[in-house]
């Protein structure tokens, strides 16, 4: 028996106020290599900031999704919180449910939300060690770069989004932002220095 229960069904959907409970088991199930990889950081500090985000969430500046089962247990959990024209997101999937196309899914979830809310791009710092993650990202098109301290890399691509007759193109033109945001302060201090 499979590990990753493929016939179990699986939906995306958008993570509300009251999914605070769910996500709190969701991040006490995750692994402890796989809280690191989310938030560069050990400690219960960087849940409890993920979980207090939900209550920031307005599906256009800052979202976030979740991939549940047929009885609602969050199996991964992805998010990204916008600047100007550009957003940097961050997921994670539980690990005997990796390499099932969950991450995949979060992260096209992710990336058809920012192209309604009419962002132009969409970013991730990974860290470089995170193979799997940076491969999934580039699957789904995104670039990739070192980061500055030589542990990350950062991931870009533009948002597709549709004109009015249906037709897909990409929005913008930058495929690297030239400032990264803190989409998440407790992960983002630990590897980027301060500046004078």
């Amino acid at each position: 028996m499979s590990a990753r229960e493929p016939w179990v069904r699986l939906a995306i959907r958008p993570a509300v106020a009251a999914d605070a409970d769910t996500i709190g088991r969701f991040l006490a199930a995750m692994d402890r290599d796989g809280l690191y990889e989310r938030h560069f950081a050990h400690g219960e500090a960087p849940n409890r900031a993920l979980i207090e985000r939900l209550g920031k969430v307005d599906g256009d500046r800052r979202a976030m999704y979740l991939a549940v089962g047929a009885d609602n247990t969050a199996i991964g959990h992805a998010e990204y919180v916008a600047s100007a024209e550009s957003a940097e997101f961050a997921l994670m999937v539980l690990p005997a449910r990796r390499g099932a196309g969950i991450g995949a899914e979060l992260l096209g979830s992710l990336l058809a939300g920012a192209a309604r809310a009419g962002l132009a791009e969409m970013h991730g710092i990974i860290q470089a060690t995170n193979t799997r993650a940076i491969r999934l990202a580039r699957k789904l098109g995104f670039q990739a770069r070192p980061g500055d301290d030589r542990t990350t890399v950062i991931v870009s691509r533009q948002c597709l989004t549709r004109n009015d007759a249906g037709t897909q193109f990409v929005s913008g033109q930058r495929l690297m932002p030239p400032e990264l945001l803190r989409h998440d302060p407790d992960r983002t201090s630990l590897h980027r220095r301060p500046r004078p």
